[in-house]
C-alpha cells in the first residue's frame, strides 16, 4: 500500500496528512491511437479501461483513403522443420523471361543481312551483244551466324541464301536461279564454261531509258534458330535486292 502526502499551506507553512492512495492496478500495454503509441488509450485523452475484464484491443489506424496493401513477390526456398525462407525478387528478375523465340524473331529483323553484290559478263559498263547470253552471278553469296541474349537466355540465329530471282528489265517476266550462279572465268574457252543463271536479251537497250536496260537481282534468305534450352525453329523468308543498268547492242553485219 503507497501513502502519498495531502496537505495545506498556512503562513507559509505545509500542514501535511498521509492519506491512504488506492492500489496501483496492473498496467495496461501500449496501443495504438491516431497519434502512434498511447499507454491504455482508446481515444486521444482517453485513458483505457477493462470492460466486461478484458483489456482493450489494439487498433490499427486507418490507411488513407485510396491505398491498398500490397506484397511484392518474394522467392522461398526450404528450411529445417517445415519452415521457408522468402526474399524479395528484385524488380528486375520480375520482368517476364523472354523465350529464345522471341529473342530470334528480334534478331532476324535486326541481322544485318546484305544486298546481293552481283558480277556479269560481259561487265557492266561493258555492252552485251543481242543473242548471246548474259552472265550472273552473286559474290556475297555466305550464312551469317549472330547471337541474341537476354539474361542467362541466348539464341543463335543463322541466314543462308535460298534462291536468286532476276528481272532483266525488258518487261519479259522474271527467273529464278536456284543458287549463286558461276563466275565466268575469262582466262577459260567461252565453249568450256557453263552457267544456270545468264539470260538471253532479245532486243537492243538503245531505246530504253538510260540506253540500257534496268536489271533487278532479289535473293531470298532463310533463317533458323537454336535456343539456349535446346528449342528451335525456323523463321520467314526475307528478301535483299539491287538493281543495275545494262546495255546491249545488236551486231550488224555488212555482206559484199
Amino acid at each position: 500500500m503507497s501513502v502519498a502526502a495531502a496537505g495545506l499551506l498556512i503562513g507559509g507553512l505545509i500542514l501535511a496528512r498521509p492519506v491512504i492512495a488506492a492500489p496501483p492496478q496492473d498496467p495496461i500495454p501500449p496501443v495504438l491511437n491516431e497519434h502512434g503509441y498511447g499507454f491504455g488509450a482508446r481515444t486521444e485523452g482517453n485513458p483505457g479501461s477493462r470492460r466486461n475484464g478484458r483489456r482493450p484491443e489494439a487498433r490499427k489506424p486507418a490507411p488513407p483513403a485510396g491505398a491498398t496493401d500490397r506484397i511484392e513477390p518474394h522467392e522461398c526456398r526450404p528450411w529445417a522443420g517445415g519452415w521457408k525462407i522468402c526474399t524479395p525478387v528484385r524488380s528486375a528478375e520480375r520482368k517476364a523471361a523472354v523465350s529464345p523465340a522471341e529473342l530470334a524473331m528480334t534478331k532476324w529483323e535486326r541481322l544485318p543481312i546484305p544486298d546481293p553484290v552481283v558480277r556479269t559478263a560481259p561487265p557492266r559498263g561493258t555492252d552485251g551483244l543481242v543473242g548471246l547470253p548474259h552472265w550472273f552471278w552473286v559474290v556475297n553469296w555466305h550464312p551469317l551466324t549472330d547471337r541474341a541474349r537476354a539474361g542467362r537466355v541466348w539464341t543463335d540465329v543463322t541466314a543462308r541464301p535460298q534462291s536468286m530471282t532476276i528481272d532483266p528489265g525488258t518487261g519479259r517476266r522474271a527467273f529464278r536461279c536456284s543458287g549463286p550462279g558461276t563466275a565466268y572465268d575469262p582466262l577459260r574457252p567461252a565453249v568450256l564454261q557453263r552457267t544456270n543463271c545468264s539470260h538471253t536479251f532479245p532486243r537492243s537497250s538503245a531505246g530504253r531509258p538510260g540506253g540500257a536496260h534496268r536489271v533487278r537481282v532479289t535473293v531470298v534468305w532463310s533463317g533458323t534458330w537454336v535456343g539456349s534450352d535446346g528449342t528451335r525453329g525456323t523463321l520467314p523468308p526475307l528478301t535483299r535486292s539491287t538493281s543495275f543498268p545494262v546495255r546491249v547492242a545488236e551486231a550488224q553485219g555488212l555482206y559484199r
